[in-house]
């Protein structure tokens, strides 16, 4: 038996992130099964269609799993899946990771055979233990996680399988990343050019001589989270973390092997279970290695706690945010406040730690009060500390995904289309999109989509303002040159201040940051003081109220006239809808999960997708 599981490319550009699940999955296929097993990561090699099914005829598989994290990958899913089946017609295709959760669509339009939507490790065992004797994929109903079309080609879910104990999770072997070549993606450097890797450069500890030459990796620590974000894609319920013993045995194999000293860990919830938090920190601190954790909620961590976990070699938090207002955060179903959020920040910031925000803004309910509210929550945290620049946060547009109520809420309110053509147009125009990308994203709130546009440029405005105002011109500019260096001096050639002024305007995305850099870059290299320093963003604070406009005129140089006036009749229609107070977003600030339920299923499902469309 000859099993092979491949990933999908993560958008424009490999990911440092290990492909822990396509790993898990096949690392207890390997130790439950005498299975020969395969991983082709390429995501990471980035090969072309060609050498592609060229790797994966050479291996002839008998099981193939396509390990699909993101449901932007349903393009390059479905093209693959086609090229599988025309080349090698007896192999039997499943598809995991988040885009299972579209299985109306993987298994009637893409040539998919089976879809785990859930945790895979133990179903694609069981599915390759029962391809040795059949690959029908009706000969699968009695094994739990999957969802198949069964003899009559109706769509059939064989139920919800049991969870992996803690102590089984994330259990992967970088073994495997060797074998493909691509170990060095990620176990990096922590210097880059002679400069040590944001955000371990602001801490002292980081330039201490024992730890020159050391490496720096990811290391998943927890599975699952304690809420339920409506736009977040995880179909697996509750939270695991996997126990500390297991967890130091893993870091300290990438210690010896890897020389790693530096340790991002990887969690959707880090700090929610108070007990595992007290003996993580006593065993790390024993290691003597520098680490951040991602996915800290706002309410999870006292003062206390944060200082205790800088001792133990903390530099840094990373919050999901999401919004600055109180009642977008339950739309979101954040379970947190936002003066837990404000809390928060400062508690990180007091600590020393360069923490980052992280916003969604779009989702169903958002207006100006709401863009107005995170506008003040980010001017607050970007100026708790003048260590920090005014470009440390991130915002994204609100992204419908299969499994979310967000996705139900387009679905049901025609921002998708119609039945499966809709759907299935839909995942093919985000296909490879990130969801900072304007383009790609759709337009849910009552704001015309000029308007909606200009609210990420004009938080970009107001909080450099605002960070320029409260500590001056002269730090303002030192602030942004040294983020500029810390990015690498990746904006070379750009043009000159007026063109960019007319053409593509604010935000250009840098790392998923909204800054006008095209802008600044070149005052930022002219190194002369004076008039150049105050014309950003002194001047685009007083052109603010022109950012609609400015939006329409970016339209006309990247889009043509005809998509700026579509633009512009739009604005007039919902500025006309406003006025006369019919307004699509007519529910209370609840969450939009609650918003969703009381519409009722949809009479167009399949029983077997209702499961898949509520998502966790």
């Amino acid at each position: 038996m000859r099993v092979l599981v491949a990933n999908t490319p993560n958008r424009d550009f490999a990911t440092q992130f290990p492909p822990i699940g396509a790993l898990s999955v096949l690392n207890y296929v390997r130790k439950n099964s005498d299975a020969e097993v395969s991983f082709y990561n390429i995501d990471a090699l980035r090969p072309s269609r060609e050498e592609v099914i060229a790797h994966i005829k050479a291996f002839r598989p008998d099981v193939l799993g396509i390990s699909a994290i993101v449901s932007t990958a349903y393009g390059y899913t479905r093209q693959l899946a086609g090229d599988v089946r025309r080349e090698l017609p007896e192999t039997l295709i499943v598809c995991g990771g988040n885009l299972a959760s579209a299985a109306n669509l993987l298994l009637n339009r893409a040539h998919i055979d089976l879809c785990v939507p859930g945790e895979g490790e133990m179903v694609f065992h069981n599915i390759v233990e029962r391809a040795r004797t059949t690959r029908r994929p009706p000969d699968f109903k009695d094994i739990q996680g999957i969802v198949l079309l069964d003899a009559d080609g109706e769509l059939f879910h064989t139920g919800i399988p049991e969870q992996l104990d803690p102590s089984l999770v994330w259990d992967y072997d970088w073994e495997d990343l060797e074998k493909t070549g691509t170990i060095w993606n990620y176990i990096t450097p922590i210097a880059k050019d002679g400069e040590i890797i944001f955000p371990y450069r602001k801490d002292p500890r980081s330039h201490e001589p024992h730890r020159q030459g050391k490496n720096h990796a990811v290391l998943n620590c927890v599975k699952g989270c304690v809420a339920r974000c409506t736009f977040c894609h995880r179909s697996q319920k509750g939270i695991r973390h996997i126990p500390v013993d297991i967890v130091m045995q893993r870091l300290d194999r990438m210690m010896e092997k890897y020389n790693v000293g530096f340790v991002y860990m990887g969690a959707e919830a880090f700090g929610a279970d108070k007990r595992w938090l007290d003996e993580f920190l006593d065993q790390i601190a024993l290691r003597d290695v520098l680490w951040g954790a991602g996915g800290v909620r706002a309410n999870a961590l006292t003062p206390e706690w944060i200082q205790r976990m800088k001792a133990a070699g903390c530099v840094n938090l990373s919050y999901g945010n999401e919004s600055g207002s109180a009642r977008m955060l339950q739309i979101i179903e954040k379970k947190v406040s936002i003066e837990q959020n404000y809390a928060a920040m400062k508690a990180a910031i007091e600590a020393g730690f360069p923490t980052g925000m992280q916003f969604v803004v779009g989702m169903p309910g958002e207006n100006e009060e709401t863009i107005r509210e995170t506008i003040d929550y980010i001017k607050y945290g970007t100026t708790l500390t003048p260590n920090l620049n005014p470009d440390s946060f991130a915002i994204g547009y609100a992204q419908a995904l299969p499994g979310t109520p967000l996705y139900e809420y387009a679905r049901r309110n025609g921002y998708l289309g119609d039945g499966m053509d809709g759907e299935e147009k839909y995942l093919l125009s985000i296909a490879n999109k990130d969801a900072c990308d304007p383009e790609a994203a759709i337009n849910y709130t009552d704001t015309p989509r000029l308007r909606w546009l200009a609210w990420r440029p004009l938080m970009s405005i107001e909080v450099n303002y605002h960070y320029y105002k409260t500590f001056g011109k002269e730090h303002y500019f030192k602030a942004m040159g040294r983020d500029i260096k810390m990015l690498g001096g990746i904006h070379s050639g750009v043009g000159s201040i007026a063109e960019d002024v007319i053409g593509p305007y604010i935000p250009l995305l840098i790392q998923g940051k909204p800054l006008p850099f095209r802008l600044i870059v070149p005052i930022l290299r002219s190194r002369k003081p004076g008039l150049a320093h105050t014309f950003y963003p002194a001047l685009f604070y007083r052109l603010r109220h022109f950012v609609t406009l400015m939006e329409f005129a970016r339209t006309i140089k990247n889009e043509g006239m005809g998509k700026a006036l579509t633009l512009g009749w739009d604005y007039v229609a919902h500025r006309t809808r406003s006025a006369l107070g019919l307004r699509k977003f007519r529910h209370g600030y609840v969450s939009l999960r609650k918003i969703v339920e009381e519409m009722g299923p949809s009479p167009d499902d399949p029983e077997a997708m209702r499961p898949l469309r509520s998502g966790r």
